[in-house]
C-alpha cells in the first residue's frame, strides 16, 4: 500500500473506510438494507404488473389476433353457427393476401364450462372452470395466453405437445393447470366427475391427461374438447326431447389470427355490415383492445400505481438512505476532520460517504430484484400455501421482466446518490479547528 502513488493510495484507503463505516453500526446498516430490500421488491412487483399489462394491450401490426364477441352481453354468448359464419366470410369475402395461411390453425372458439366436483358442497376448492376448444388450437392460438415457446421452457413446451396429443385421443380427456390441480387435490391420471353449474343438468366425466405449468398464466385454467360439450348437449336433447337452454348460446368467444392490421380492418368492416350477424349482434376487435376493455375498471388503479405509488416508494427509499447516512456522518464528525488533516480533499470525503450509500443501495436493489426474478413461482407459492392471491381481471401471474436484473442495481445507485446528497455535501462544512476545539 505504501508503494502506491498517493492518489491511488488515498482511494484504497477510502474504500477501506467505506466498508469500515458500514461495519461501525451493523444493526443500522442491516435495518437500512432490509428496508431497501422490501421497498425495492414492492417497486419491482408494481413495475412487473405495469410492464406486463402494457405489453398485453399493445397493438400489433402483424399476426394480429382478433376476437368476435356478442355486442351487448357480458359474458359474451353466441350461437355455435357464428364461428362457421365467420369462417365463411374470411374464406369468401377477404382477399387472399388478407386471409390466414391455415384457417383451421388460426381460428379458435371458446366455450366456458364451469362446475363443481361435489354437488352437495360447492367450494372454491372443488370447483373447476374449463375452456372448451379444439385441441390443436392450444399450440397455434394460445401464445398470448402464456403458452408460447417464449413463455415455456423447452421441456415444458414438449410436455404441452404430448398433453395435446393425449387430449386428441379421447373427448373426455382434459388438461388442467398445475396450480388448479393443487387447489382441487388432483393429479395427472386421475378420473373426475364434474357437475356443471352454468350448463345445468349436464354431468361430465373427465380424465386428466396433462397439465399446464405452475406459475403460468394458464396455471389455474383447464381445457376440454368442444365436441365433448356438443355431444353432451345432443344427449340432453335426445333424453329430454328439447334443446338445452344454452345449446343456442354455447359459444362465448371466437379468436382469429390475421396476417396484419389491414386485414383486421377489412374483416371488421364486413362483420359490421347490416345482416352479417344479427340476433344477437356482434363486435370484432383486436385481442389487445378486448383485453384493454376488461381492464378499464382498473385504469385509475394503474395510474395511481405508476404515477403515485412508484414515485412515493422511491422517495421513501431515498429518505431512508438519507437518514441513515446523516446519522452516521454526525457520529463521525471528528473522523472527517482527521481525514482533512491527513490531506484528504473534501470531494474525497464526500465520495466516501456517497460510496457507503451506493453500496447499501446496490446490494439492497440487486438482491431484491434478483430474488424476485429468479423465483418465478413466488406468487403461486403464496397462493397455494397461504391462500394469498394477486389477480387483476383474469391475469394472476406477473413474472418480472428480464430488465429488472439490470434495473435493480441501477435503482440502488440512484437511490444512494440522491439519498446521500445532503449528508455528503454537509461534510464540506467540517472545519478542523472547530472540531478539535470542541474535543479539547
Amino acid at each position: 500500500m505504501q508503494n502506491l502513488p498517493d492518489p491511488i493510495g488515498k482511494l484504497s484507503k477510502l474504500a477501506g473506510l467505506v466498508f469500515r463505516g458500514l461495519r461501525r453500526s451493523l444493526l443500522r446498516t442491516a435495518l437500512t438494507y432490509a428496508a431497501l430490500f422490501v421497498l425495492t421488491g414492492m417497486l419491482t412487483a408494481i413495475y412487473s404488473v405495469v410492464d406486463f399489462l402494457g405489453k398485453i394491450i399493445q397493438e400489433k401490426e402483424e399476426n394480429v389476433q382478433v376476437i368476435l364477441t356478442e355486442r351487448f352481453s357480458i359474458p359474451s354468448v353466441m350461437p355455435p353457427g357464428y364461428a362457421e359464419r365467420l369462417r365463411t366470410i374470411i374464406q369468401t369475402k377477404l382477399p387472399p393476401e388478407s386471409r390466414p395461411n391455415d384457417l383451421d390453425a388460426n381460428l379458435m372458439t371458446w366455450s366456458f364450462v364451469g362446475g363443481t366436483l361435489d354437488p352437495n358442497s360447492r367450494t372454491l376448492e372443488n370447483s373447476l372452470v374449463l375452456l372448451a376448444q379444439k385441441p390443436d388450437t392450444i399450440l397455434t392460438m394460445m401464445d398470448i395466453h402464456g403458452l408460447s415457446r417464449d413463455d415455456l421452457s423447452a421441456e415444458e413446451y414438449a410436455d404441452l405437445g404430448r398433453a395435446v396429443e393425449k387430449l386428441k385421443e379421447d373427448k373426455r380427456n382434459i388438461i388442467v393447470g398445475q396450480d388448479r390441480l393443487n387447489v382441487i387435490g388432483k393429479k395427472v391420471g386421475d378420473d373426475i366427475k364434474m357437475y356443471s353449474l352454468n350448463y345445468t343438468n349436464l354431468e361430465f366425466e373427465f380424465k386428466i391427461v396433462g397439465r399446464y405449468p405452475a406459475g403460468n398464466r394458464q396455471g389455474m385454467a383447464a381445457t376440454m374438447r368442444t365436441d365433448y360439450l356438443f355431444s353432451k348437449l345432443d344427449e340432453y336433447r335426445a333424453k329430454k326431447g328439447a334443446d338445452h337452454p344454452k345449446s343456442r348460446t354455447c359459444i362465448n368467444l371466437v379468436w382469429v389470427r390475421l396476417p396484419n392490421r389491414q386485414a383486421y380492418e377489412q374483416l371488421a368492416g364486413i362483420v359490421n355490415e347490416p345482416g352479417a350477424f344479427s340476433a344477437p349482434a356482434v363486435k370484432l376487435e383486436t385481442a389487445s383492445a378486448g383485453i384493454s376493455s376488461f381492464l378499464d375498471a382498473y385504469k385509475d388503479i394503474f395510474w395511481g400505481m405508476k404515477f403515485v405509488l412508484m414515485p412515493t416508494i422511491m422517495a421513501i427509499m431515498c429518505l431512508v438512505v438519507g437518514i441513515t447516512i446523516t446519522i452516521g456522518v454526525r457520529e463521525r464528525w471528528t473522523e472527517m476532520a482527521v481525514l482533512k488533516v491527513l490531506g484528504f480533499q473534501p470531494w474525497q470525503v464526500m465520495a466516501m460517504i456517497t460510496g457507503e450509500a451506493i453500496l447499501i443501495g446496490v446490494f439492497g436493489g440487486l438482491l431484491s430484484t434478483w430474488a424476485l426474478y429468479f423465483s418465478p413461482h413466488l406468487l403461486t407459492w403464496l397462493k397455494t400455501t397461504f391462500g394469498v392471491q394477486f389477480q387483476i381481471a383474469f391475469f394472476n401471474n406477473f413474472a418480472p421482466p428480464a430488465t429488472v436484473v439490470l434495473y435493480g442495481p441501477v435503482l440502488g445507485v440512484l437511490v444512494g446518490l440522491i439519498g446521500s446528497a445532503v449528508p455528503s455535501w454537509s461534510v464540506r462544512r467540517v472545519k478542523v479547528s472547530e472540531v478539535f476545539a470542541k474535543v479539547a
